[in-house]
């Protein structure tokens, strides 16, 4: 009976070193592709978890409100209304998960948790106006999602607020529409999650973190519009190494949207198309200003490192595809949430 033969390993005795250190290169990029890939894979599952827990802290907390007797003056009071989004959306929802998420990545960070390199007075501003001209484009892109959405018949909803009926409340609602999530929504996107995938690729970093700037507003339409800000306010913090001016558009730009309660109160009047436009106008200017300003002075493209690219590096659209395993259940969230908030047109 003949003996079953068994595969037996090159006796690399007989392989000459050229051989044996190729195999060894070769066996050494496999194994840091996979570390790199099983990485990424952690990293997207606990940003993807974080998002999860953000939103359920979000929900538990207006559930407590709900069932609490201080529901109806939250119903009836501007004041009320304003100053819990700040607890519950930005303080318990985004600033806790988020720098717990910070923690628990922290060896992944190559540099500060908050990157807040020093720039001049002009280049902050110029960087500023450039990025709200970016945000004007970004509002003309959402209204053409919006009238997608129109032309099947359907509309968005969104939540309904008392408008300020003292210069307080007034105060409150520009501190929660424009102060407070600039501050909170940066630090947990710009600071936290950026930070945590900056060592894969800056420009990685900039879409992935853009795609969970876009998840945590839980809206497809609203999606759209935080993408494409996102990319903005990443880009710039990418090249200026500094947080200050994604703080900075990201709370003008939100202050447009929170005029109009503002102009109410004070004249009386319904003027914010006019100033919305006026405002708009003037951005776009500046915004053509900075970009000249920053070509001139060669800012507005980093300047290319010599590096040359790991054989064993995973190409952006393979990064991507790791962090869908953490992102998926997210998504998901984000269109039942959709559905919930867009209602036939009648």
């Amino acid at each position: 009976m003949q003996k079953p033969v068994f595969y037996q390993p090159p006796n690399m005795n007989n392989v000459n070193s050229s051989e044996q250190q190729y195999l060894a290169q070769m066996n050494y990029f496999r194994n840091k592709r996979r570390y790199e890939r099983n990485e990424l894979i952690k990293t997207g599952i606990i940003i993807g978890t974080t998002l999860i827990m953000s939103l359920f802290v979000q929900i538990l907390v207006v559930l407590g409100l709900q069932m609490s007797p201080y529901y109806s003056v939250y119903t009836e009071s501007s004041l009320f209304q304003n100053a819990f989004n700040i607890i519950a959306v930005d303080i318990c929802s985004l600033l806790i998960p988020f720098f717990i998420m910070s923690r628990i990545l922290k060896k992944r960070y190559q540099g500060d948790l908050i990157p807040k390199k020093s720039l001049g007075k002009v280049t902050a501003f110029a960087w500023v106006s450039l990025g709200m001209g970016g945000c004007v484009g970004a509002n003309f892109i959402a209204a053409f999602v919006i009238s997608l959405f129109k032309q099947f018949g359907y509309k968005l909803t969104q939540p309904e607020y008392n408008d300020p009926s003292s210069i307080i409340e007034c105060i409150v609602v520009v501190f929660s529409t424009a102060v407070a999530p600039a501050i909170f929504e940066e630090f947990a996107m710009r600071c936290c999650t950026l930070g945590a995938l900056r060592k894969y690729g800056k420009g990685f970093a900039v879409v992935a973190v853009s795609i969970v700037f876009g998840l945590i507003h839980q809206n497809v339409i609203q999606f759209v519009f935080a993408f494409c800000v996102g990319m903005i306010l990443g880009y710039i913090t990418v090249v200026t190494d500094s947080i200050v001016p994604a703080i900075l558009i990201h709370g003008f730009n939100n202050f447009i949207s929170v005029l109009n309660d503002i102009i109410k109160y004070f004249a009386k009047t319904d003027l914010s198309e006019y100033v919305s436009s006026s405002l708009y106008i003037m951005w776009i200017i500046l915004a053509i200003w900075g970009a000249i300003y920053l070509i001139v002075k060669k800012q507005i493209i980093p300047k290319r490192q010599s590096k040359l690219r790991e054989p064993y590096a995973l190409s952006f659209g393979a990064k991507l595809l790791c962090l869908l395993p953490g992102f998926l259940l997210p998504f998901l969230i984000m269109i039942y949430f959709t559905t919930k908030t867009i209602v036939p047109i009648t």
